[in-house]
């Protein structure tokens, strides 16, 4: 990132007795992440970390736990230009424990998701060392109730408090056609009028806003027919929201056949009434199969949206080990697809699911499945082995691809890069998903590129110091670059991290859990809530290529018109062009991550390509996507276009 800038006047700091930039910079007291932005671009507001110092050209800012502090800069020459290598970055902190994470389209922000528990991740975090906030971040309602939901701003780094009205523990969520989040079912009631929230339907608009946003959540009048805890949701091709599966009670690692919700069923934004839910037989098991994993590993079950000739709500969907495509508005099974390989691959088991990009013209989907925990009880182990399939071949197998070079990691997120490779980030190379069921955190995300040799798919990035474990996230940002937050082993706020009694045993659905807690004694793993940013290796490129003209708007297989350079000129090079959805992300899925990569023709000597959109919502339902330009690896930053009809 380029920082220009002539010789500023100094001045005297008193605070410390350095200069003081003046040549267009606010003045003293004004917001600290406000200024750094102003002058440094996005990305500047760490706190108390020297960015660049050489003997030449140094700057530094200091920081408050208030974050209003004195800024104090030092500038001899010009600001040499600043860019990010691949890596990590710590720029904020998150309020809440960021459970949940996704991006409201059209806005600079991103939405976290907690619940009612006490929190400390208000301004006064030390993004160093990872120390809470000394005072609870309250709302500002008198209730002295602590924030579980906020706004981050992703240019100032900044924290606006957010009010969901019922319980959001464990919820799905997923996007109507333009743009509004529906975050679906929760937990039990809290205090301070936290309404119970197993059946709730809440909504989020999009952007853009006049000026700063300032809207919050809205409780939606009608509800769920049935309650869930740990659903799914998929966008279908109608622009409705399915929900799947869950359980009836909230506070289990384990699902049991007297709270199973074995059922589905469909949420219009318009309020109409839906049909009656639906039996999904894979969901389905009796008391005698609670403890056959294959079965009752059944929450937050995995779901694609399959292209399809008939524009059908086909879906390839895996709950415990089994796997099918399902017609959810036919209410019948496609295709009975093999089971996943010998274990099961949804919640405890917490296996990585992403459906690799999709390519004009045939948009063949294929599934990558990596990791999760096994069936093994009492302590399930997590796993290292990937794999693919191509749900519509005429016999589709699960094939072996590369091994995760980590080891064995459950709890992972999956992240569709804008290049079109995956990145596997967060999660624990022991145990399973589930409160203080995991331990030694997997510090190195790795990279998947579908696209290379079978045994160099893999590459290892550069790690972090921060522990993710159960109830971290991660999302693609327009930049290209991925939010990452969260990690709470203990669900409510604790500052030790550390087991408590009667470990390793622990209560689900009224008795002793047949799983055992597999955190460490001696691991400490507090709440944390400090916000990274990762920068895939494409970040450090000395030139992205820009988006310099493209519709606010399109609709199914038309063509229209996006005008792109790089370093001012023609791209010349292995051209893909993109929407993304970086989708809802909780417990390692990420509800409608989506990326297909659209045909197009370049007119000669010239900056103008005419795309076609995707064939039909089947490819890629309706909603506001981010539109991205690669040129030989290089991706520009998204821009947000809607598709519809």
């Amino acid at each position: 990132m380029a920082v220009n800038s002539g010789p500023a006047a100094e001045k005297t700091c008193p605070a410390y007795n350095e200069p003081l930039v003046e040549n267009g910079i606010r003045k003293l007291r004004h917001n600290a992440a406000d200024i750094l932005f102003e002058f440094f671009g996005p990305g500047h507001g760490q706190n108390g970390v020297d960015y660049k110092k050489t003997s030449e050209t140094c700057y530094r800012y200091f920081i408050s736990q208030d974050f209003s502090s004195e800024i104090c800069l030092v500038l001899v020459t010009s600001l040499p230009s600043l860019t990010y290598t691949a890596g990590f970055r710590t720029v904020g902190s998150s309020g809440c424990a960021a459970q949940m994470v996704f991006l409201p389209p059209n806005t600079t922000t991103a939405v976290f998701i907690d619940n009612y528990h006490e929190n400390f991740g208000g301004p006064g975090v030390d993004l160093g060392t990872g120390k809470p906030s000394a005072t609870s971040y309250i709302y500002d309602d008198g209730s002295g109730l602590s924030v579980f939901g906020t706004e981050y701003n992703l240019q100032t780094n900044g924290l606006r408090k957010l009010r969901p009205l019922s319980n959001t523990f464990c919820s799905a969520g997923s996007f109507y056609a333009d743009g509004t989040l529906a975050n679906i079912a929760g937990a039990e009631a809290g205090p301070d009028g936290v309404a119970q929230g197993f059946n709730k339907i809440r909504t989020y608009s999009p952007g853009p806003c006049t000026g700063a946003c300032t809207h919050d959540w809205d409780e939606q009048s009608n509800t769920l027919q049935h309650t869930r805890w740990y659903p799914s949701a998929q966008t279908l091709v109608d622009g409705s929201v399915l929900v799947v599966g869950g359980a009836d009670a909230g506070g289990l690692v384990l699902n049991e056949a007297n709270i199973n919700v074995p059922t589905y069923e469909i949420i219009y934004q318009d309020g109409r009434a839906p049909p009656a839910p639906v039996p999904l037989p894979i969901l389905d098991f009796t008391s005698d199969q609670n403890l056959v994993p294959g079965k009752s590993y059944n929450l937050y079950p995995i779901l694609h949206l399959l292209p399809n000739p008939s524009v059908a709500n086909q879906i390839f969907t895996v709950a415990g080990n089994q796997a099918v495509i399902w017609d959810y508005t036919g209410n019948a099974l496609v295709k009975s697809l093999p089971n996943t390989p010998l274990q099961p691959r949804t919640f405890p088991s917490s296996a990585t699911s992403v459906l690799l990009p999709l390519v004009a013209p045939n948009y063949t989907p294929k599934v990558l499945v990596c990791g999760g925990s096994s069936g093994d009880m009492p302590d399930p182990l997590a796993l290292s082995d990937c794999y693919t399939i191509n749900p519509l071949d005429d016999s589709p197998t699960w094939q072996s691809t590369d091994s995760l070079p980590n080891g064995p990691q459950t709890m992972s997120d999956g992240v569709l890069l804008p290049d079109g490779t995956v990145l596997i980030i967060n999660g624990a190379g022991i145990g399973s998903g589930g409160g203080f069921m995991a331990d030694n955190p997997v510090l190195q995300p790795v990279i998947y590129n579908p696209s290379a040799a079978a045994g160099s798919r893999f590459t290892t990035m550069p790690g972090s110091s921060i522990p993710r474990l159960y109830h971290s996230t991660a999302i693609l940002l327009p930049s290209g670059e991925v939010l990452v937050a969260g990690s709470n082993p203990a669900v409510g706020y604790s500052a030790s991290g550390k087991v408590g009694g009667g470990w390793p045993l622990f209560n689900n659905n009224g008795h002793e859990c047949a799983l055992h807690q597999q955190q460490k004694q001696s691991s400490s793993y507090p709440t944390e809530y400090r916000v990274e940013v990762f920068s895939p290796p494409y970040i450090s490129a000395s030139a992205r290529p820009v988006i310099t003209s493209s519709p606010p708007d399109i609709s199914y297989g038309s063509s229209f018109q996006v005008q792109a350079t790089q370093s001012g000129g023609r791209l010349q090079g292995n051209i893909q062009i993109a929407l993304s959805h970086p989708g809802f992300h909780t417990h390692g899925v990420g509800m409608g991550q989506r990326m297909v990569v659209m045909s197009f023709t370049d007119a000669a000597n010239a900056n103008s390509f005419t795309v076609t959109s995707p064939s039909n919502p089947s490819v890629m339902p309706p909603g506001i996507y981010l539109l991205f330009v690669t040129n030989d690896g290089i991706p520009s930053e998204g821009t947000w276009i809607e598709l519809g009809s």
